[in-house]
């Protein structure tokens, strides 16, 4: 998210070359599967940790896809040089949105587990 502010910040457009090009879509698709399947194991062994990490790798999917998409604008409409920039921020939003949901959800199941220790 930072490196994305300053990009913003510094109007600097992005730089892709074939080697990202290929990355992108190679971190995209493995990102793609490992998310579809960590949900369904995640799903079906009702693991949170599980289910989190296919979260983040749906979110590195994204991230993969969105570096291909910003620069095939960018090649036709150079005016959009900060959509890189702009879609890196709102990754970093979500993420951090899901982390204060993740927290909210397991305050109540820690200080429930913790009355259970104390055998009072």
């Amino acid at each position: 998210m930072g490196k994305a502010i300053h990009d913003l910040a510094t109007k600097m457009p992005p730089q892709v070359d074939d080697f990202l090009y290929s990355v992108s879509i190679v971190s995209g698709l493995s990102c793609a599967v490992l998310a579809v399947a960590k949900f369904m194991l995640g799903k079906k062994l009702t693991s949170r940790a599980l289910i989190t990490d296919g979260f983040n790798s749906l979110v590195g999917a994204i991230m993969g896809f969105s570096i291909l998409i910003s620069a095939e604008v960018f090649k036709q409409h150079p005016d959009v040089w900060f959509l890189d920039g702009t879609i890196g921020v709102l990754i970093g939003l979500i993420i951090l949105a899901y982390g204060v949901k993740l927290l909210k959800d397991m305050v109540p199941r820690v200080r429930q587990t913790r009355n259970y220790e104390r055998f009072e």
